[in-house]
C-alpha cells in the first residue's frame, strides 16, 4: 500500500508540470479501547513533496481490537481539517484494508460499534459533504487493499461519483487521476475563456449567444459556469439578455395621431403587434411632446406581450402644454433597450 501511494505521488509529480500540486495525509487507526494509539493524524497538505514521501514512509500496520477501522474519523478529519483551496480541483484517494464500522458496512461478528462509528460520522455522507462544499471541482477514488472492503469502498467512492480500485489494480491509479487532471486543465481554460466573457459583459447575456461566440456548447457552457459559481469567481447566474426581435420574429406597426389635439383631453392611439414567438416579451411605449415650450413625456408604459399574439395595443394619450399651435408627437417602443419602431407625427395644439 505504502508502495503503491508512493508511485502515486512520483508519477503525479512528474507529469504535471504546469500546475501546482499539493499532498496532504490523513492516517486512521480505531477509537480506544480497539486501538490506544491514536484515531487519526493529519499531515495537511503541502507542495513539499519530500515531505509527503516521509510521511507515507512513516505509516504502519497497528493491531487493533477489532476488524473495522476508524474509516469515518478519517474522511471527516480529511473534509474538515484539510486546508482545501477553493480556487483548485481536489482529489480524495482512500485507501484500506478494512470497513468502516457499523452494520450498513460490514457483517463481520466482531465490530465493537456495530451502530456505526461511536463520534457520529458516516463515510458515506462525509464524502457526499465534500462534493457538496466543492461541488465538481471534487473527484473522489477509493483502493481497497482485500476483497474485504470492496463492497464498503466502493459504495463510499459511488456516494460521490467516484471510482473504486483494488490494491492489484492501484497502478492504474496514476494514468486515471492524471486522466482526470487532463480533463481538468483543459476544463481550467475553458472557465477562464467564460470568466473573462462574463466579466466582459457584466453577467449579463444570452447562453446560447454565448455558446455561439465561445465556439461550445450551451450544455458545455452551463457547465462551466457552474464551477464559476462554486468557485466563487462569480457572483450569480448571467441574467438572461432578451432574443432580438428579428430572431423570435417580432414585428410592431404604429398606429396614426390626429392632425389637432387638445391639451387636456385624451385621444386613442393603437399600436400592432405581432408575437409569432412561444416566449411573452415585454415592450415599453414612450410617447413625448415637442411644442415651442419644450419637449413633455405624454406617457412612458411597459406592456407584457403573451406568446403567439397577434393584435392591438390601445393607449389613451394626453397631451399637456400652454402653448398653442404647431407641434409634434413622437412616438418609440422599445424591446428590452432595443428600439423597435419610432415615428414622429406632425400635428397642431389648439
Amino acid at each position: 500500500m505504502k508502495d503503491s501511494l508512493l508511485d502515486i505521488v512520483d508519477k503525479l509529480s512528474a507529469r504535471t508540470e504546469g500546475l501546482v500540486i499539493r499532498f496532504g495525509v490523513v492516517s486512521y487507526r480505531d477509537h480506544p479501547p480497539q486501538d490506544k494509539t491514536y484515531v487519526t493524524r493529519v499531515f495537511d497538505l503541502t507542495e513539499n513533496i519530500r515531505g509527503i514521501q516521509r510521511e507515507i514512509g512513516k505509516l504502519d500496520p497497528s493491531q487493533g481490537g477489532d476488524t473495522p477501522e476508524a474509516v469515518e474519523d478519517g474522511l471527516f478529519d480529511a473534509r474538515t481539517k484539510l486546508t482545501w483551496n477553493k480556487g483548485a480541483y481536489k482529489v480524495l484517494l482512500l485507501v484500506g484494508d478494512a470497513p468502516p464500522h457499523g452494520r450498513q458496512y460490514n457483517t463481520l461478528g466482531d465490530d465493537f460499534w456495530p451502530k456505526g462509528c461511536p463520534a457520529g460520522h458516516d463515510s458515506r455522507e462525509e464524502v457526499r459533504l465534500l462534493k457538496q462544499e466543492h461541488g465538481s471541482t471534487v473527484f473522489v477514488f477509493a483502493c481497497g487493499c482485500n476483497p474485504l472492503v470492496e463492497p464498503s469502498f466502493r459504495s463510499i467512492a459511488e456516494a460521490a461519483s467516484g471510482r473504486y480500485y483494488p490494491l492489484l489494480e492501484a497502478h492504474h491509479l496514476p494514468d486515471a487521476i492524471l486522466e482526470m487532471l487532463q480533463g481538468v486543465s483543459d476544463l481550467i481554460e475553458e472557465d477562464k475563456k467564460v470568466l473573462a466573457y462574463y466579466e466582459s459583459r457584466d453577467g449579463v447575456f444570452d447562453l446560447a449567444s454565448a455558446a455561439s461566440d465561445l465556439k461550445t456548447e450551451v450544455r458545455e457552457l452551463k457547465t462551466s459556469l457552474s464551477r464559476l459559481l462554486e468557485l466563487g469567481k462569480i457572483p450569480q447566474w448571467p441574467k438572461g439578455r432578451p432574443l432580438t426581435a428579428s430572431v423570435i420574429g417580432l414585428t410592431v406597426e404604429l398606429g396614426e395621431v390626429p392632425d389637432a389635439i387638445l391639451p387636456g383631453k385624451a385621444f386613442k392611439y393603437r399600436v400592432n403587434v405581432r408575437n409569432p414567438s412561444a416566449s411573452a416579451v415585454g415592450l415599453r411605449i414612450v410617447v413625448t411632446l415637442v411644442t415651442d415650450e419644450g419637449v413633455s413625456e405624454v406617457t412612458n408604459e411597459q406592456h407584457e406581450i403573451s406568446p403567439h399574439f397577434d393584435g392591438k395595443l390601445e393607449l389613451k394619450l394626453v397631451p399637456m402644454a400652454e402653448t398653442r399651435g404647431k407641434a409634434t408627437v413622437r412616438v418609440e417602443v422599445f424591446y428590452g433597450s432595443k428600439s423597435v419602431a419610432s415615428q414622429a407625427y406632425p400635428t397642431r395644439m389648439y
